[in-house]
Parts: C-alpha cells; structure tokens; sequence
C-alpha cells in the first residue's frame, strides 16, 4: 500500500464550558494554546489505531500545564498514553494582568492516518 499516511493529530484549546462546540470548529478560549503534534508511529497507522482524545489541563498563572488528565479516551492506551504525554508540552499565553489563578480547559487530539 503506497498511500501516504499523515498524522491530523490537532490539538484544539477548548474552554471546559464549550465541550459541547463541534471539534473541526475554531473554539474562543480565554488562553490561546501551542501544542506540538504528538509521535504518531507508522506500526499505529498500519494498525488502523485512530480516533479523539480529550485531555484536560490545568494551566497555571504562567501558562504553563500544571498537571493533565485524559477526560474523554479514544478506546486505544496507546493514543490516551501519547496525547497525554503531549498535554504537558502545551503553552498557553499569559493570563491578563490580575489573573493568578490556574485554569482548567481542554486539548483534543484527533488521530488520523490517510
């Protein structure tokens, strides 16, 4: 099979209080967020493993992610595993002037071979 297979791993900052917006939707959140595409080995894609995962975190004053957790699975350890992972390495930007307290919002992560 010659296809080329790509990774769509996106990670889309979404506000706690809008879970329920589309997930292809661009989503107003009160912290932009900058998230790498997580590893997404070839054996995965070879073995069909896809689908979303919703990782929660917790962004503190600075922007950074203070602890995660995985809040909606894809069904596969491997994908929760790896998008959890990556949830630590987000940064958000800095809360407006005043705003010291951490901040709970989602990144989802939609995991796609082509």
């Amino acid at each position: 099979m010659n296809a080329k297979l790509r990774i769509a791993a996106v990670a889309t900052a979404l506000s706690l209080t809008t879970l329920a917006a589309h997930a292809a939707e661009p989503v107003t959140s009160s912290r932009s967020a900058r998230c790498a595409a997580p590893y997404y080995p070839a054996s995965w894609q070879d073995d069909g493993i896809q689908g979303r995962v919703r990782v929660a975190v917790l962004v503190g004053a600075d922007g950074s992610v203070q602890d995660a957790k995985v809040v909606e699975s894809s069904g596969y350890r491997t994908l929760d595993r790896a998008s959890l992972r990556a949830g630590y390495h987000c940064t958000f930007a800095a809360p407006k002037a005043g705003d010291s307290a951490a901040v709970w919002t989602t990144v989802q992560y939609k995991w796609v071979s082509n």
